[in-house]
This record gives structure tokens, C-alpha cells and sequence, in this order.
């Protein structure tokens, strides 16, 4: 994949926002739409199998409300202004220093960000990869990870 593809869909923190449950054009979103559809109409049928074969079928109602959220898919992207999360500047300052990823502006690491603990590992550990392999060497081997370690 050529590197103005990969920018379109990693995020400037280096998470990859295409494999993002919450991404509108996501692998997930699609996933769970294409699930949901080809389930239609199954939950008349849940109960009657919980009953008779599959006991976890009774949260099947449960399921299928977390399925509905997954087929939202709400967020643009970091790069299209994204979601608010307010411990993240990166959404916002990549445009400002003029960069595609954090680990190329002069100032990275940087305070700016107020990340949780595992996310500001996850942004250091993906930027120092992105800085060593290269930016589309690191996207590769992401693919090869699962998106939520």
C-alpha cells in the first residue's frame, strides 16, 4: 500500500482508525452491518434455541443491541476532526506542525497530549516503530496484530 493510502488510515498517533469499531468506512462497521443483515429476523428464533439447544442464545437481545452499535460507525477520523476526546491534541496538532505522524515533529515526544497510560504507551510504542521501520513497514506489521491488544 502506497504511504498516502496507509496516512488515510492510521490516525497521527499511529492507531490504525480503519480497523476502529467506531470508524464509519471500518472493516468492523462493515462487518457488523453484513452480520446484523444476515441475521435478520433470527431473534424470533433465539429464544426457541436457547431453550432447546444453545442456553447463551438468551442474551442474544443484549448481542444484538451491541451489534446495532457497531453498525453505526460514527467517526470520521483524526484527520477529518474525528471524535472529541479531550486528552487528545494529536487529532488537531499534526495540522498545525505540518506533519503526518507525531514522531516526525520536532517536538515529539511532546506533554501535549493527556492520554490514559495505555494509550500513551500504545502513541509512543507506535511512533518509535513508525520512526525505526518507516511508516509503511509499521502498517504491515500492524495488519498482522489484532487492533485491540
Amino acid at each position: 500500500m502506497k504511504y498516502e493510502e496507509i496516512v488515510q488510515r492510521l490516525a497521527p498517533c499511529g492507531l490504525d482508525c480503519s480497523r476502529c469499531f467506531n470508524c464509519h468506512d471500518g472493516t468492523i462497521r462493515r462487518s457488523a452491518t453484513d452480520l446484523r443483515d444476515a441475521l435478520a429476523g433470527f431473534q424470533k428464533r433465539a429464544m426457541s434455541i436457547a431453550k432447546n439447544m444453545y442456553p447463551e442464545m438468551e442474551g442474544y437481545e443484549q448481542f444484538a443491541q451491541v451489534l446495532d452499535v457497531m453498525t453505526r460507525g460514527r467517526c470520521q477520523g483524526c484527520r477529518s476532526g474525528g471524535p472529541q476526546m479531550p486528552f487528545c491534541t494529536a487529532r488537531t496538532c499534526f495540522r498545525e506542525k505540518g506533519v503526518d505522524f507525531c514522531f516526525e515533529c520536532d517536538e515529539y515526544p511532546c506533554s501535549r497530549n493527556s492520554y490514559p497510560e495505555l494509550l500513551a504507551k500504545k502513541w509512543r510504542d507506535n511512533n518509535e516503530r513508525m520512526k525505526e521501520a518507516g511508516v509503511e513497514a509499521f502498517y504491515e506489521e500492524s495488519l498482522q496484530r489484532p487492533r485491540y491488544e
